[in-house]
């Protein structure tokens, strides 16, 4: 592929090379409608401009775009995710594209400055096995005047960050059992690198741990995928003295539970109970119905955008305090409870 020029833009445009390259770095003097044609042409031919720079320099454009990074997987999580922003985004001054990082075949910092000399303003991170070296890494390498927030819980948050209340989520499931007198209960985790995993199974244990005659017998320890929920059931099928209600601490592995326990005849909730964390649209249309923690992606994404459009206008936008904002969860109560 011929990468594009100067003097491409300068044909296109009809102005000369070194009015096209004073005008993309900033320094021209020239009319509007001259910046506009040729920005707009850089653009078009795919010609690499650092689009905030220059609309800081013109305020040639009236939309600010933001990227959604995460590692996306294509499921009913993420098309909920990503539905939750874009509807956010029309109540902004934004736009809203969805970008998936593999961190396995891409460096974040490049990975950034990459989308930042091409139309992007700022970055929303959701990125659960980032830890702290992680973020403290990007703030190293990424551009100085490039605003980024993160959407993905830290104990110990590095960057500003907008976050569901995972350990409340796990809280008020474990008191929904109660409520329900499930008194013997367990737990599908998920995986132990990832922080809410830890918040939610910690909700649950923290209310289990103040009840006297409430107990956690068991625990199985899974992925979030719909696999490891089919696995979790085995593992609880060999007990002896079985859970009367279990916490999946995602949809997808309560889903993988619930079939595997149709299989093999159980009824839910009369032999045992399943509640669920997402709240994904799926969980209405099952029999039984799910139980599950509601999370409201445009909620999330709402408050996410109000400080991230605050933060750009800001004289310190890229810099961070580790500011915490958590957004409430609640739970959607159906009949496998």
């Amino acid at each position: 592929m011929i990468k594009a020029t100067l003097h491409d833009i300068a044909e296109k445009t009809g102005l000369s090379v070194s009015t096209v390259s004073r005008i993309l770095r900033g320094e021209s003097k020239t009319s509007p409608e001259n910046v506009e044609l040729t920005i707009k042409v850089a653009q078009e031919i795919n010609y690499p401009i650092n689009t905030r720079l220059l609309n800081g320099k013109y305020n040639y454009r009236k939309r600010i775009q933001v990227a959604l990074i995460t590692n996306f997987y294509p499921d009913e999580f993420y098309s909920t995710f990503f539905c939750g922003f874009n509807e956010a985004s029309l109540d902004f001054n934004v736009t809203i594209s969805l970008y998936s990082f593999d961190p396995q075949k891409n460096n974040l910092s490049d990975f950034i400055t990459q989308l930042s000399y091409n139309s992007i303003d700022a970055a929303i991170l959701f990125l659960p096995l980032f830890q702290d070296k992680d973020y403290e890494e990007l703030l190293r390498s990424a551009p100085k005047d490039f605003t980024i927030l993160s959407v993905a819980p830290l104990f110990n948050p590095i960057l500003d960050t907008v976050t569901f209340d995972s350990y409340r989520g796990g809280y008020i499931v474990a008191k929904h059992f109660y409520d329900r007198t499930y008194r013997d209960v367990g737990i599908i985790t998920g995986p132990m690198n990832k922080n809410e995993a830890l918040l939610r199974k910690n909700g649950f244990l923290d209310f289990i741990n103040q009840k006297d005659d409430m107990n956690q017998i068991w625990k199985f320890v899974g992925d979030y995928s719909f696999e490891s929920g089919k696995k979790a059931f085995e593992s609880y099928n060999s007990l002896r003295k079985k859970p009367r209600a279990i916490f999946s601490s995602n949809d997808y592995m309560a889903l993988g539970f619930l079939e595997q326990a149709a299989m093999n005849g159980l009824k839910v909730p009369d032999d045992v109970a399943v509640a669920g964390y997402d709240d994904l649209p799926i969980c209405n249309y099952l029999h039984p119905a799910i139980t599950s923690v509601h999370t409201d992606y445009e909620v999330l994404a709402k408050k996410t955008l109000n400080i991230l459009t605050e933060k750009m206008v800001s004289e310190n936008s890229s810099s961070h305090s580790g500011i915490l904002s958590v957004i409430p969860v609640s739970l959607s109560i159906r009949n496998s409870t």
